[in-house]
């Protein structure tokens, strides 16, 4: 009886390959998906000389500032609302018959000089109190700066989006962790063998 050779269990290249796509997809796209689409806002106002100017920095994973946009004299702020309801669902260019639920959007202008004006998409269940702060602010000479944390949609962005943000910090942390041993383990080889 002849024996064949037993195989290694060893993962070939094409494989590793494929699980480190699919970790990639799962930790950073995935999340950068959900994040992009109901973003997370970093509104700063900043007081001098009696002038308020307003950068607001729209953010994936909550700190990845993808759209800047900023007001150097800030007039007003106003807010207003595109309630939700329900619809018609419609899928491949018709409807299906079905009525689904859709959620409102919230939106803060901070109005400028000229007709200038920025606009941040701000979830309906926060709006009045990001509007309020804002207001606060241009109102009062207290502060010489502020910073606002809204969200477009908390339950999709918030939850999920926050949530999903931690796999992605585990990603860097774990390939940065590994890579840092690889190198450590190079340099002791190449010591070695001095």
């Amino acid at each position: 009886m002849t024996q064949t050779p037993t195989q290694s269990n060893r993962p070939k290249l094409g494989g590793i390959l494929l699980q480190h796509l699919i970790v990639f997809l799962i930790c950073v796209v995935f999340p950068g998906g959900v994040t992009w689409m109901a973003p997370a806002t970093w509104i700063t106002f900043h007081r001098s000389d009696d002038i308020v100017s307003c950068t607001t920095r729209t953010c994936v994973y909550f700190i990845v500032p993808y759209r800047v946009q900023q007001i150097d004299d800030v007039k007003s702020i106003e807010q207003h609302e595109r309630t939700g309801g329900r619809k018609k669902e419609k899928k491949l260019g018709r409807y299906t018959g079905k009525t689904i639920a859709v959620d409102g959007e919230g939106f803060l202008q901070i109005h400028g000089p000229q007709d200038q004006w920025i606009e941040v998409n701000v979830s309906p269940a926060s709006l009045d109190t990001v509007a309020e702060k804002a207001n606060n602010f241009l109102a009062s000479a207290d502060k010489s700066s502020t910073t606002l944390f809204a969200i477009a949609n908390w339950k999709f962005g918030g939850l999920m989006g926050g949530i999903l943000t931690m796999f992605t910090a585990l990603y860097v942390v774990g390939y940065t962790v590994g890579f840092i041993q690889w190198i450590f383990s190079r340099l002791k080889r190449a010591f070695r063998r001095a």
